[in-house]
């Protein structure tokens, strides 16, 4: 039995850990377009997502592999970005079993008559290689085209206008005025860098969110609950406890002139900032409410209010984008129809990991995916003594969401 692991990313690295620990009989055989693993986290990849002065904002204990541990200082919990993506490379190298095919493209995941998929890809030269494969599994997951804040947009504006993508550090805005769109993990580490360097900074927040410290109470926020927050009954009275602590820590968003956020914490992503709420109150960086339109001279507010840059900064996320899978399942994906699944409606045995947003750090989350997808694969054991009906991936897909709802609930939440 094969296998096509495609993307080395964090959930890439998962998906062979998994089924190679537990699917030995399984040949995997694992391609990527990068010459390393480590998929945005990895500088010189394609789909790299990184900045000079990005940290991890998931806790270092919660964003390392299960048995694996990312080397620090005891009093070091969140590590800077050159040092998680040589902790992915590390643990991509020890993987044990895969037939390696780096630095190769995929250019199609097809359907064959009767069962299983034929992948298509190519390598640096251009030299083109076809295989059969009884399973895929796709981690190239969802953040890979940028996207663009949804408002009219002048053709060639007279401010200089980018994508959070591009961005590596402050001193190309040196002395200017810069808005930044959004107000997600992104958008705020770089409104935060870019005050070092700008004359000034705003950002534009459309929708309220929790602003949370890394740390708090001494520890990392994201180490509260110890486990037990995943307990349906004990989930939901700490998360109470939790939002009241947070409240009485961080006091009220309307001192910082910030709307509260219309969520409980508990079904929310906050975001984490040791330096966002602190800025705001010292007048280092001022907030503006959503952007309605980017016109050719400035840029306009829901406020009714106008105003001039000499930069904007579009944090405003990134998209799917996966020409190499069928129309059909990129059809799915465009209209947000997957949900929790992992397999893809009406193609037995072709999985895609990473295609929802996740709630616990992306270790946490790929390993619940791709621990599911391995279940789910057809062992030695299953095709000998178990009934027919349990042993291919096409009953094992409807077995994923069934058995792993709760845990993908609560994860991912």
């Amino acid at each position: 039995m094969k296998v096509c692991v495609i993307g080395s990313g964090v959930f890439g690295i998962a998906a062979v850990r998994e089924i190679s620990r537990h699917l030995p009989e399984w040949s995997v055989h694992w391609v990527s377009e990068d010459p390393e693993a480590g998929g945005l986290w990895n500088t010189t990849s394609r789909r790299s997502r990184v900045y000079d002065t990005l940290f991890l904002n998931t806790s270092r204990q919660r964003s390392a592999f299960t048995g694996t541990a990312i080397p620090a200082e005891p009093s070091v919990h969140f590590v800077h970005h050159s040092l998680y993506s040589a902790y992915l490379a590390q643990v991509a190298a020890e993987c044990q079993g895969p037939q390696r095919h780096w630095e190769c493209r995929v250019d199609s995941v097809s359907a064959r008559e009767g069962g299983g998929w034929l992948v298509r890809w190519h390598d640096r030269a251009g030299a083109v290689t076809e295989e059969e494969f009884d399973a895929v599994v796709d981690a190239t997951g969802h953040n890979v085209d940028a996207v663009w804040p949804d408002v009219p947009r002048a053709a060639e504006p007279a401010y200089a206008l980018s994508h959070s993508s591009e961005y590596k550090n402050a001193e190309p805005y040196r002395g200017k005025r810069v808005l930044v769109i959004g107000n997600g993990a992104s958008a705020v580490d770089i409104a935060c860098e870019l005050i070092t360097a700008a004359s000034r900074v705003e950002i534009s927040i459309r929708t309220p969110k929790w602003y949370l410290p890394k740390v708090l109470l001494g520890k990392p926020i994201d180490h509260s609950g110890g486990g037990l927050s995943h307990a349906p009954l004990v989930g939901r009275v700490i998360a109470r406890v939790g939002e009241s602590v947070v409240r009485r820590v961080v006091g009220s968003y309307d001192s910082f002139g910030l709307e509260a956020p219309k969520s409980p914490l508990a079904v929310s992503t906050p975001v984490l900032s040791d330096h966002f709420l602190p800025h705001i109150s010292h007048g280092r960086l001022h907030t503006r409410t959503g952007v309605v339109a980017l016109e050719q001279e400035s840029v306009r507010f829901t406020d009714g209010t106008e105003d001039t840059f000499d930069a904007v900064i579009a944090a405003t996320g990134f998209q799917d984008a996966s020409p190499h899978l069928p129309s059909d399942v990129r059809d799915t994906l465009s209209r947000h129809r997957l949900g929790l699944s992992l397999e893809a409606p009406g193609s037995p045995g072709l999985y895609l990991l990473n295609r929802f947003r996740c709630g616990d750090s992306a270790v946490k989350c790929a390993e619940v995916q791709a621990a599911a997808v391995a279940r789910s694969l057809p062992s030695s054991r299953s095709r000998s003594g178990a009934p027919p009906d349990l042993a291919g991936p096409e009953v094992a897909g409807r077995r994923i969401t069934a058995r792993t709802l709760r845990k993908v609930y609560e994860a991912y939440r």
